[in-house]
């Protein structure tokens, strides 16, 4: 459960080489890039003092410092709130996922500045308010621009700031939807609480099904690759970066629990 104002997710996508560019920036923004000899740093030592700078600066819980993302950076965030992860899918393209969370609104300026300054390496943002009113919602950044995504703003806030009701007893689940349910007519957002519930796993269910095959995904993206289909390669790669912001390699988990919130809402009498 988050424990901040505002929750935010980031995801870098691309080959091993961009995640080194990025995490060369991060670093280079602070002044904390090391000269290097003929060897350049690998980028397991460049995550390495990431670490240990981010430690430095906010404490062992700080996975990166905010103030790397940009040179003057507009946004700012609860240090003992950022993580900072990069992986190797299993189709072989990587991902760097930061995470964080604070006071401060979601500032797309500093990622765009990031973006731009790591060769518009494809990323995607998601962001919410414990305040459903407030901003919530998705960005794409490519080609040096910054996009908006305004699909999926209910399934955005279910997950960022209620964790899809995980740990919660059906009863007490409920009671926490009908809360909602209040918020959504005070805000007349085009949602019941059942079609959210139910568009929540339709989301989860269909990034599961179009990246859970590891190497089916790896064959589609090195026939893009051969086709030089630049438009589909691009696609795949931001659908990757989603399997990171909304961890799908737990989604069974996710599905579990929203199921048992629709059947504990219908069995209220919920709509």
């Amino acid at each position: 459960m988050p424990t901040t104002r505002t929750c935010s997710r980031v995801c870098a996508v691309g080959r091993e080489a961009d995640m080194i560019t990025l995490c060369r920036a991060l670093l280079s923004n602070r002044g904390w890039l090391p000269e290097e000899d003929e060897t350049p740093l690998t980028l397991e030592q460049l995550r390495g003092l990431i670490r240990r700078h981010a430690h430095k600066e906010g404490g062992e819980d700080c996975g990166f410092f905010y103030d790397m993302v940009a040179a003057h950076p507009y946004g700012a965030a609860l240090a003992s709130a950022c993580r900072f992860e990069v992986k190797k899918h299993p189709c072989g393209v990587w991902t760097a996922l930061f995470v964080y969370g604070g006071d401060t609104p979601f500032q797309p300026e500093d990622w765009l500045n990031l973006h731009r300054q790591c060769g518009n390496v494809p990323m995607v943002a998601m962001y919410a308010d414990w305040d459903f009113g407030l901003e919530k919602g998705m960005k794409r950044f490519v080609g040096g621009k910054v996009g908006d995504d305004w699909e999926r703003m209910g399934e955005v806030w279910m997950w960022l700031t209620a964790g899809y009701q995980d740990g919660y007893p059906p009863e007490e689940s409920v009671l926490r939807l009908r809360k909602l349910q209040a918020t959504l007519e005070r805000e007349d957002f085009d949602m019941t609480i059942g079609e959210l519930l139910a568009a929540c796993i339709d989301n989860l269910t269909a990034l599961d099904a179009e990246t859970a095959d590891a190497a089916a995904l790896a064959e589609h993206l090195h026939r893009c690759r051969e086709e030089k289909d630049f438009t589909e390669l691009l696609r795949l790669y931001l659908r990757i970066a989603e399997t990171a912001l909304w961890e799908s390699d737990r989604v069974d988990r996710w599905l579990a629990n929203l199921t048992s919130d629709q059947e504990a809402w219908r069995a209220a009498g919920g709509l």
